[in-house]
């Protein structure tokens, strides 16, 4: 049988086919078989109807997947996205060549209505809370972290990640840090793990401020908030190799005061925290996490106040011209710094002594040989105590 569309040349078309093989052009029998009504009937309530069954079917399971995803996601949360979390750190853990942590300190939030203190605390609180699927770390540590923060009244200690032996070694700094200044509670927000680049710049440092919340809003619409942090670089606090070295491999020999370790360099961090707190208490303030338009320029005169050293120069200053009445001396300021440790008579770019890291490790000094201490470092721990 012959195709009847006169441009195509099939020829050897079968007599009950339907269609042309090569153009798709109905034969004559096609013609004849569609036209007939009972046969597009049986056609239409035949296999096509089962087809659509198919795919009524496959729509239906689509749906209950979903549902159950859903459902799992409401049940578990990100525990749901826990492997994928994990295979996220080993990559970069991989990709730096060291062990990292995938919590952020670094968040900010805007256009966000921030009422009080307790709403600038919870949202400090869930913004590090909602980060701990990140970490793999023993339930004994989460349990360590949460005595630290109600004990002290710390919103947030994340020691994610961290081995217990190393988590236990922190905890017994700030045990004793706040055994030694009892009246320091209640202005730190946060002492969280993080990445630092570069890499290790820095062990452990102290943060007076980061802009958290409405940071690029207007006074007048938004209320602010700032963390007062106390950072630990996971470069060494998740890297038991880099602490298995001796610290003065890293910053020097006797460049801290004798006997300081990894983990008493946090008690330095701390010494400009009580360092900041007697700042706040001359202002009267007990701390600076919550920011109105009326407390906005008194916060930043503190801050600034900080910042400049101007602050801890008058500390300082006091504690040296104690000394030297108490001894009958003319002690330079570089001399009494030295008498410490080489890390308080480090100098700024102008070759002045850095007051703020002078009481850093008068309080270093003080942690590690307690009543043992420097004379000189006993001299600025009773101006601290006195301002506290």
């Amino acid at each position: 049988m012959k195709c009847l569309n006169e441009k195509c040349d099939a020829i050897d078309i079968e007599k009950d086919d339907n269609f042309c093989y090569k153009c798709g052009e109905w034969t004559t029998n096609g013609y004849r078989f569609l036209n007939d009504k009972n046969n597009v009937r049986n056609i239409a309530n035949g296999p096509s109807v089962r087809q659509s069954g198919r795919l009524v079917l496959l729509g239906s399971l689509l749906a209950v997947s979903f549902i159950i995803f859903f459902v799992m996601l409401i049940i578990r949360g990100n525990d749901l996205f826990r492997p994928y979390f994990y295979l996220k750190k080993q990559v970069n853990n991989y990709f730096y060549g060291y062990n990292t942590t995938l919590m952020n300190t670094t968040n900010i939030y805007n256009q966000k209505n921030v009422e009080s203190y307790e709403d600038a605390i919870s949202f400090i609180k869930k913004d590090l809370t909602d980060q701990d699927v990140f970490c793999f770390n023993s339930t004994e540590v989460s349990i360590l972290a949460n005595k630290l923060e109600d004990e002290y009244l710390i919103p947030s200690v994340s020691l994610c990640d961290m081995s217990l032996d190393e988590a236990n070694k922190i905890k017994n700094v700030i045990d004793k840090i706040y055994s030694l200044f009892p009246n320091i509670k209640g202005s730190l927000t946060n002492i969280t793990i993080t990445n630092n680049k570069p890499k290790d710049e820095y062990i452990a440092r102290f943060q007076p401020l980061y802009q958290f919340i409405n940071i690029n809003e207007k006074i007048e619409v938004f209320n602010k908030v700032n963390k007062t942090q106390i950072l630990l670089n996971s470069y060494y606090f998740l890297n038991e190799d880099n602490l298995n070295e001796p610290l003065s491999k890293v910053v020097g020999e006797d460049w801290y005061v004798k006997g300081a370790t990894w983990e008493s360099t946090i008690a330095h961090e701390f010494g400009h925290y009580v360092s900041f707190v007697t700042l706040l208490r001359k202002y009267n303030v007990e701390n600076i996490t919550f920011v109105t338009k009326d407390s906005y320029k008194e916060i930043d005169d503190i801050l600034n106040e900080f910042n400049s050293g101007a602050h801890s120069d008058l500390l300082l200053k006091e504690a040296l011209d104690n000394y030297n009445n108490k001894y009958n001396l003319s002690m330079t300021i570089d001399e009494f710094a030295l008498t410490i440790s080489k890390y308080a008579a480090s100098k700024d770019k102008d070759g002045n002594i850095v007051a703020d890291e002078v009481i850093a490790e008068a309080v270093h000094d003080y942690f590690i040989h307690g009543d043992n201490m420097k004379q000189t470092s006993r001299e600025i721990i009773n101006v601290l105590k006195s301002r506290l």
